[in-house]
């Protein structure tokens, strides 16, 4: 009887040491891209930085943008971590969550995921705003009283909830 109590209080004493649970993300993403992007978020939503690494994210997929053999390196076999981790870090200031993100990346042999990453960061950033966004397949254009009848449908229908925006 003794051991089980002692032992109640070793448990009771690990989870007042434990960290607090990280924020949740406002939708669940899968893959490789969303297990990435989720965990950013979470980081970033822990120390309010959110927006700060939204824009690191813009500044660097402007980049890739601008040169595609930028990306082409970053996903090469060839170039070695230190190499990558170099690359990284003259692509612009940045903030320390964003970082250490891309460092992780470089261990993990990520690199290659970054604009997926990107893009599902994006998708946690909107839904975080409220705004959701929809593909509607149509066999003709959809008019402007058209597109409102499927907003109205989508939301007050109750397909959609908790949601301030629709695109």
């Amino acid at each position: 009887m003794f051991r089980q109590s002692l032992n109640v209080a070793k448990v009771q004493l690990a989870r007042g040491y434990a960290t607090a649970a990280p924020s949740k993300a406002p939708i669940a993403l899968f893959g490789i891209d969303g297990k990435y992007a989720t965990a950013l978020f979470q980081a970033a939503a822990k120390t309010n930085a959110l927006t700060a690494v939204e824009s690191d994210l813009n500044n660097i997929e402007q980049r890739l943008s601008k040169n595609a053999r930028l990306e082409e390196v970053l996903s090469s076999p060839l170039l070695n971590k230190a190499a990558k981790e170099q690359l990284i870090d003259s692509l612009g200031k940045k903030s320390e969550i964003t970082t250490y993100f891309f460092k992780t990346l470089v261990e993990n042999n990520r690199l290659n995921e970054t604009r997926a990453i990107i893009t599902a960061y994006k998708s946690l950033m909107e839904a975080e705003r409220g705004i959701v966004s929809v593909t509607v397949t149509s066999a003709n254009r959809l008019a402007g009283k058209d597109l409102k009848d499927v907003k109205d449908s989508l939301t007050k229908g109750g397909l959609i909830k908790n949601y301030k925006e629709v695109n």
